[in-house]
């Protein structure tokens, strides 16, 4: 049985939780045709936000590519495209289509020219992560696309398509396809390239549903569109699922070898093993582990190759192995000498042991440990700080120091002269008797 064979499904909405009337169906067109027109708006808002999605990606800021996601007018002309489709509006199909097709390219060339200036910058982490889109792309566009559709159907939500439109991300796929173009790197802009499709083919088979769902189409027509989105879909997935499965085997060969290099090997004992990458499309397949250390001992060439020829036994894998090696200084309050013995520290107050430290003249100003000699004069040695207190009676030594300047008084012609202080005298003595006692 097919739908052709149910004629009256052409009129058909499904309508028991939602009961759309025919105004909010009108209103819904009204608003969706006027979003998927080609106009300045779309223009200066797309390449606004390409620019700043380049500039983000390079600068591998995720803040500055979320900026650039909040003002993409990319969602409106999709949710279009998405209503056309489930009414078969030839019109609106054409119209939403043209929108996303031009803004596509717009965005590209803006992107290509922007890399061209930049393309001394090397690869970052946002561009890269934009390069192997997996099945979890594919339901974050489906979900998102979902939220969109329903956004639309409610004027009080309209706002939150900002928010679909994050988590979408249509605009940086478009710029890691520009930044590739102009690279030369044929697997960066590809995998972009995948990435945008599975965003565009996710968001339109959601909102089809949610629209067929609310009662905004019929059963009947809505046939054809949903069987061209679900036949785009799992064509997309194959290629989504195998790097997802590719992701998968990276991440739990990186833990195994993680753990065998932590685990079995004497070199990794005395660093910290930061971190361990693997890239299984290069042949050999590359493991680089990056490790810190705050040993004075580095580690060589011979160990590295003994850890390679260990990890391929173990793993059954041709393995190229790289290192990558953090030196980490520890500096603590105690000084450590050469030898390997702390200087002594003493605390305030406290005199110094005079019996194994001399002072040592041609050093200049140093103090030197288990110095020997009959000439060298031995002299108590005081902390600067040293309490000269009653029960420390303790004098700084004055022989062979140079008598302290006695300070000078600086008149300043602008100020007035100071007055001498009176040297205090005896207090005279004051007769305080009656006068009629006074002789």
């Amino acid at each position: 049985m097919s739908f052709d064979s149910l004629p009256y499904l052409e009129n058909v909405r499904i309508q028991p939780l939602f009961g759309k009337e025919e105004k909010d169906i009108n209103a819904l067109r009204q608003r969706l045709d006027d979003m998927s027109r080609l106009s300045s708006e779309f223009v200066v808002l797309l390449s606004t936000s390409t620019m700043i999605a380049t500039f983000g990606l390079f600068q591998n800021s995720a803040a500055v590519i979320i900026g650039a996601m909040i003002i993409a007018p990319l969602m409106r002309p999709l949710m279009g495209l998405a209503y056309g489709s489930l009414i078969a509006n030839t019109y609106l199909i054409r119209r939403a289509l043209i929108t996303v097709i031009a803004g596509t390219l717009l965005s590209v060339f803006i992107s290509f020219v922007l890399s061209t200036f930049l393309n001394s910058i090397d690869v970052t982490g946002e561009i890269a992560s934009r390069t192997r889109p997996n099945l979890l792309d594919l339901g974050v566009a489906v979900f998102a696309g979902a939220a969109g559709a329903y956004c639309q159907t409610r004027k009080e939500l309209a706002d939150t398509l900002a928010g679909v439109a994050i988590a979408v991300a249509l605009v940086p796929p478009i710029g890691v396809i520009g930044i590739g173009l102009a690279m030369g790197q044929v697997k960066i802009w590809m995998g972009a390239t995948l990435l945008y499709a599975t965003n565009l083919v996710g968001i339109t088979f959601a909102a089809i549903i949610v629209f067929l769902v609310m009662g905004y189409g019929p059963i009947k027509r809505a046939k054809k569109s949903l069987s061209v989105s679900l036949v785009l879909m799992v064509s997309l997935a194959i290629p989504l699922a195998l790097s997802m499965r590719e992701l998968l085997l990276e991440d739990q060969l990186a833990r195994k070898i993680r753990q065998i290099l932590s685990e079995k090997t004497y070199t990794f004992r005395d660093v910290q093993l930061q971190k361990v990458e693997v890239k299984r499309f290069r042949k050999p397949m590359e493991v680089t582990a990056t490790v810190m250390s705050g040993s004075n001992e580095s580690i060589n060439a011979k160990q590295v190759k003994l850890v390679q020829e260990y990890l391929v036994k173990q793993v059954h894998i041709p393995i190229e192995f790289k290192l990558r090696v953090i030196p980490a200084t520890v500096v603590t309050a105690i000084e450590v000498t050469p030898d390997g013995e702390s200087e002594k520290t003493l605390p305030i107050g406290k005199s110094i042991d005079t019996a194994s430290v001399q002072w040592d003249a041609d050093a200049g100003d140093q103090l030197s440990e288990g110095a020997s000699g009959e000439s060298a004069e031995k002299q108590p040695v005081v902390d600067p700080f040293f309490d000269l207190s009653p029960a420390q009676p303790e004098k700084l030594p004055t022989e062979g120091l140079a008598p302290k300047p006695k300070p000078k008084l600086i008149k300043d012609p602008l100020l007035p002269a100071p007055e001498l202080e009176k040297p205090i005298s005896e207090p005279e003595v004051q007769d305080v008797r009656p006068l009629e006692q006074a002789p």
